[in-house]
């Protein structure tokens, strides 16, 4: 058993372990000294749990408050320490003495090609075609049996930090091959990043666990340089340390869950350095081991093969190499990465990073801003999920807010570069807490821990590191900035932004189906086919509290749907119904947030004529909503508790998975990144059949109902049904209409005060289910066929017809 095991497994029985953490990065203090800091994810020290509940009383206060919170970290770093081993260790090359290296450092000096390290424990490197803008990822060292090189296309990324770039859809580039990766593989990845000042940052995720196959996925921070130094001697000083790292079996299958840690480490000009594990560095410092007090020292000398690994230093603590160092030379600082690996004679191996920074005091206000933090998602089984998750986080006056924990954490003044809290309450004695490291103005290295589940409060904690960048001020948008709550505002559709990730397409395709029906209307005192689609106009007119469109002796070819001096409405504005209009919400700088609509919205956007010169339709198109708060002054993670709070946003993909604000996307319509949620189709076409909704609908009823429909014991699964055919609905067949029966009869069967979509407050009854009636007539007018008389068909008819008559738009990923 590797070192790194036999001390991750004395900390988890001593401390809980440390997990989720965000690291923000503001700028340094001028006046800073210029010490360092290093970024890795192997252990070079040997602290334990008693290090952290019996700090020294000198060290600065808020390490001996949070010591405690965060134990379990050191004990992590202990895991690339030598000494205490069990002998099955095989850890490389024996450590040269320090002094000169027998080999001459070759780093790179600036240009496309950035090398580094992926917290899953990988040697990655990334070229940048800033004239293409294309990227290319290499996997120079991986332990997942991933190898050679993938590239894509890179875009700016609206919903990330400053400067960033968002890459998916990748394939092998061009003269390599990508080991391990099918092209759905390929496909699924996506890469989120940023460079500042010659360091490149970001996230990779649904990246295939090739070594262990079985549609297991790894995900993980980047972090890479293309400026590295020439000698040992320029990385003297002392850094400040984050890290994480987990243990894998032989197969590659996650045996030993995430632990992370942080400390300091001072390296000489000869390349040797001393790790001191959650406390201030020193020359004399000692890390407690097996009850011993024992001195965690190493060196650095260049690595032998400088053409693939260039300027990096193997990392050698206590005579065993037990990773790989990158440097990044910028502005007279250096940032150190670290990929750190450790494998067994049986092949298991323990692996991650670390990343450090030279240690420097921060101002209380340093880290305050918005910011953007991501980390890799792990699931109820402490493995890796695939995906990375992102969070707002917003800091004032050294208080920290984000959008998912709905209490505030004070943080402590920054001390020698790191900053700490811990969010009050735990869960069997183990509350969440995190370590914050500045690396630039625009980016914050972060490692902490996430408390048992209140569910399930015996499981331990689990482990995490991420990455914040800073987020820049959108522009404001004053259209919106004097809304009154519980007034009527006038918006452009193409303001508004969703508060969901999906809709149902095929109730949007039955708008569009319905719109292109050509009917007879009087035109220029004649009867003629109108060209204009008078049905748009009639729920533009409905869906403002107006009823329908005017169109008896109106020249109707003269319509448009975004410009209403065009047209009216058979009720005048001053007598509109404001109990028809859908809602939203001002939030911060002014945006807009729908909060109801988005399907009404989504179809006037696609409505014949919406794009192009002579566009009729599209973004802005005017529709008065009522707005039910204005939240403008609020911070990013203050709005978006806001709106959990009072049920005004739905963060669930139409696969189940939970996703945060972030993910949303920017604008309603088919092409803007609205995903197709089949089943909240599905229950729309069952209204007035199984269900009819109540008065007072809650928000969201649509997606409940679908949820309960999927799961057990109701157990609707669409992958059964053919829904490109309408069927004969009668036990006959498995078309479309088939579904809709089956749906809506296990509402009309559910006893009423049964529960929907896992809210116990939301029963069957409340919900408007049809109990014990199903809605014979509506069911049987939902295929009519479209007569020649010009008449309307069936709701699912025109959806049918519709989707049939085109290539369906691809919902964004």
């Amino acid at each position: 058993m590797p070192l790194s095991q036999v001390l991750y497994k004395m900390a988890r029985s001593a401390a809980p372990t440390l997990a989720l953490a965000w690291l923000i990065a503001p700028a340094l203090p001028a006046a800073a000294a210029p010490e360092y800091l290093l970024a890795s994810d192997r252990p070079a020290c040997t602290s334990t749990y008693e290090d952290m509940t019996n700090p020294n009383p000198a060290l600065p206060a808020f390490k001996r408050i949070h010591l405690a919170s965060l134990a379990g970290v050191a004990a992590v770093l202990l895991s690339a320490c030598g000494g205490g081993g069990d002998g099955g260790t095989t850890a490389g090359p024996v450590t040269p003495p320090a002094g000169p290296s027998p080999v001459a450092l070759a780093p790179l000096s600036g240009g496309p090609v950035f090398s580094g390290t992926a917290s899953f424990g990988d040697t990655v490197s990334f070229q940048l075609d800033e004239a293409a803008r294309m990227v290319t990822v290499r996997f120079v060292d991986s332990r997942f049996g991933l190898g050679g090189a993938i590239t894509s296309a890179y875009t700016a990324d609206s919903s990330g930090g400053a400067g960033g770039f968002l890459a998916k859809s990748f394939g092998v580039a061009a003269g390599s091959a990508a080991t391990g990766l099918s092209s759905a593989q390929l496909a699924a990845i996506t890469l989120r990043f940023t460079v500042e000042n010659g360091l490149l940052t970001g996230s990779i995720q649904q990246l295939a666990n090739a070594k262990l196959g079985k549609g297991e996925l790894l995900q993980g921070e980047v972090a890479a340089s293309n400026r590295g130094v020439a000698s040992v001697a320029a990385l003297a000083g002392v850094y400040s340390f984050v890290k994480q790292h987990a243990t894998y079996g032989a197969d590659g299958a996650v045996t030993e869950a995430a632990t992370a840690a942080y400390g300091q480490l001072g390296i000489k000009s000869d390349g040797s350095f001393r790790i001191c594990l959650s406390q201030a560095y020193s020359d004399t410092c000692t890390n407690l081991q097996g009850g011993q007090q024992v001195a965690t020292t190493g060196t650095l000398a260049a690595e032998a093969d400088q053409a693939k690994y260039p300027g990096a230093l193997a990392f050698n603590v206590n005579g065993k190499v037990l990773g790989r160092l990158m440097v990044a030379a910028k502005s007279g600082q250096n940032t150190l990465l670290v990929d750190e690996f450790e494998t067994t004679s049986g092949g298991s191996f323990t692996t991650g990073a670390w990343t450090l920074q030279p240690s420097a005091v921060l101002s209380p206000t340093a880290m305050n801003g918005e910011w953007l933090c991501s980390q890799p998602e792990i699931n109820s089984a402490g493995k890796p999920s695939g995906r990375i998750l992102r969070n707002y986080v917003s800091i004032a006056n050294g208080t920290l807010q984000t959008d998912t924990i709905d209490t505030d954490i004070t943080l402590a003044a920054g001390v020698n570069g790191v900053v700490t809290g811990t969010w009050a309450g735990s869960q069997a004695g183990q509350a969440p807490a995190r370590a914050f490291m500045p690396v630039s103005a625009g980016t914050v290295s972060y490692v902490g821990n996430t408390a048992p589940s209140p569910n399930a409060p015996n499981t331990p904690s689990i482990a995490i590191a991420g990455t914040c960048q800073a987020l820049t001020a959108p522009a404001t948008l004053d259209t919106y900035l004097a809304a009154v709550p519980e007034a009527v505002s006038m918006v452009s559709i193409g303001d508004a932004r969703p508060t969901q990730p999906a809709i149902g397409y095929d109730q949007v395709y039955y708008k569009q189906g319905r719109y292109r029906h050509t009917a007879t209307a009087l035109s220029g005192g004649g009867s003629v086919a109108s060209t204009v689609w008078l049905k748009a106009f009639d729920d533009l007119c409905e869906d403002s509290g107006q009823k329908e469109a005017v169109v008896k002796n109106k020249d109707t070819s003269l319509f448009r749907l975004n410009d209403r001096s065009t047209f009216d409405c058979s009720v005048t504005e001053a007598k509109r119904d404001a109990s028809a209009l859908k809602t939203a919400v001002v939030g911060p700088f002014g945006r807009l947030y729908l909060t109801d609509g988005h399907h009404t919205f989504s179809s006037l956007w696609e409505a014949p004529n919406s794009q192009g010169a002579g566009a009729i339709a599209g973004a802005t198109v005017k529709m008065p909503v009522v707005i039910k708060g204005n939240y403008k002054d609020q911070s990013n993670a203050a709005f978006w508790r806001t709106m959990r709070a009072a049920n005004y946003v739905w963060l669930k993909t139409p696969d189940g998975k939970a996703i945060t604000p972030v993910d949303l996307p920017a604008q309603v319509g088919l092409s803007n990144g609205l995903q197709d949620d089949a089943y909240r189709a599905l229950v729309y076409y069952t209204r007035d059949v199984g269900y009819a909704p109540p008065p007072k609908s809650p928000e969201f009823l649509e997606f409940y109902w679908g949820d309960w429909l999927k799961a057990a014991p109701q157990n609707i699964d669409l992958s059964t049904y053919d829904l490109k055919t309408l069927g004969a609905g009668n036990g006959t067949d498995k078309g479309y209409m088939q579904a809709i029966r089956d749906a809506s009869q296990l509402m009309v069967d559910a006893a009423p005060a049964t529960p929907i979509g896992g809210n116990a407050s939301y029963t069957a009854q409340t919900m408007g289910a049809l109990t014990g009636a199903f809605g014979t007539k509506a069911f049987n007018e939902l295929d009519d066929a479209k007569p020649v008389d010009g008449k309307k068909a069936g709701k699912l008819a025109y959806a049918l017809e519709y989707r049939a008559s085109f290539q369906a738009i691809t919902p964004a990923k």
